[in-house]
């Protein structure tokens, strides 16, 4: 009977979660849909335990703990990207990482109010007003947000959002390699091979950014001058 009751309980959690997603934003169900997903392996952890079974509790626990936290458990299969396989730029206010196998970007605000949070952790209205106050106080920030968004958000921001100008400066050969994924002493074939492939994840035909596919040309175009 207990458990007939906690599984009303969440059925009822659950239809008013899917409710609220239906008018929210992606960044915020995403986020939600975390929480939620370790609350449900916190219930299970808990079922495991009553039944005795404590290794099996203590795995599902330790899962809800990275699933909420975002971090990887080694001992459990959990590894972290290596370096070779991302990009990160950054700016004054943001640290943007740019995974190179999936396509997905994730960001960390360095300064201002709201400062230690990640982008995905802010609502759409905050991103935009977060936005707002780079294109100020930050510009390369702000094309690294525009990208961000222009990403998370693909056409709903595009059509709303004024883009931001190229990136001002040139690059250097460390960049270079940093944005391909490389490192110093990597061949033309390898400089070439690391461009394809990523160009055929970020280039804005396919859905990526206009700002990492020129900075993925300029890393190129630098790297095989020399």
């Amino acid at each position: 009977m207990p458990w007939l009751f906690l599984g009303a309980i969440l059925l009822v959690l659950l239809l008013l979660l899917i409710n609220w997603a239906s008018k929210a934003d992606a960044t915020s169900v995403r986020r939600v849909a975390r929480y939620f997903g370790a609350f449900l392996l916190v219930v299970l952890a808990v079922f495991l335990a009553m039944r005795g079974l404590f290794g099996p509790a203590g795995a599902v626990a330790l899962g809800a703990l990275a699933l909420a936290s975002r971090k990887a458990i080694p001992f459990l299969g959990g590894t972290s990207k290596s370096k070779a396989q991302q990009s990160q730029v950054d700016t004054p206010y943001l640290r943007v990482t740019l995974d190179h196998d999936s396509g997905t970007m994730e960001g960390v605000i360095l300064a201002g109010r709201h400062a230690g949070q990640r982008l995905d952790e802010l609502t759409r209205e905050e991103l935009g007003a977060l936005y707002d106050e780079l294109k100020v106080a930050d510009p390369e920030g702000a094309r690294l947000l525009d990208a961000y968004l222009a990403r998370t958000f693909e056409g709903e921001w595009q059509e709303d959002a004024p883009r931001a100008e190229p990136a001002d400066g040139p690059m250097t050969r460390e960049e270079a390699f940093e944005v391909l994924g490389l490192k110093p002493g990597a061949t033309v074939a390898d400089i070439k091979a690391a461009h394809h492939r990523l160009m055929k994840k970020f280039h804005p035909d396919q859905g990526g950014s206009t700002y990492f596919a020129m900075r993925i040309n300029e890393a190129k175009d630098l790297l095989l001058k020399s």
